[in-house]
């Protein structure tokens, strides 16, 4: 019974300091980068506050997303994205990742 509790205490530890978090969230399109890449990409800017509850508020504010993802925008444009942030765990990769999806014409 003990070797069965110390196995269930591990697997907690293991999984307690992983998180995710999901919202819609409102971009504008400020402008077209091609500067990196011949890939082009829209710069999107956080439309007012980060959501509550974001893992990494910060990493929200500003993003690149492929022009060929949000279709018929344009710069000028405000676009609703499913950002998803993930946070692994302390024996894996502890950063926080964020990625949109879903992007589309508010």
């Amino acid at each position: 019974m003990r070797k069965l509790a110390v196995v269930l205490a591990g697997c907690l530890v293991l999984t307690g300091c992983s998180a995710s978090w999901q919202q819609e969230v409102r971009y504008r399109i400020a402008e077209l980068d091609t500067s990196n890449s011949p890939t082009e990409y829209f710069r999107l800017e956080l439309v007012g506050d980060a959501p509550g509850g974001a893992l990494a508020a910060e990493q929200l504010k500003l993003q690149l997303m492929q022009t060929s993802e949000i279709e018929g925008a344009q710069v000028g444009d405000e676009v609703l994205c499913a950002a998803e942030q993930e946070k692994g765990n302390a024996f894996g990769n502890s950063n926080v990742v964020t990625h949109l999806r879903k992007c589309r014409k508010a």
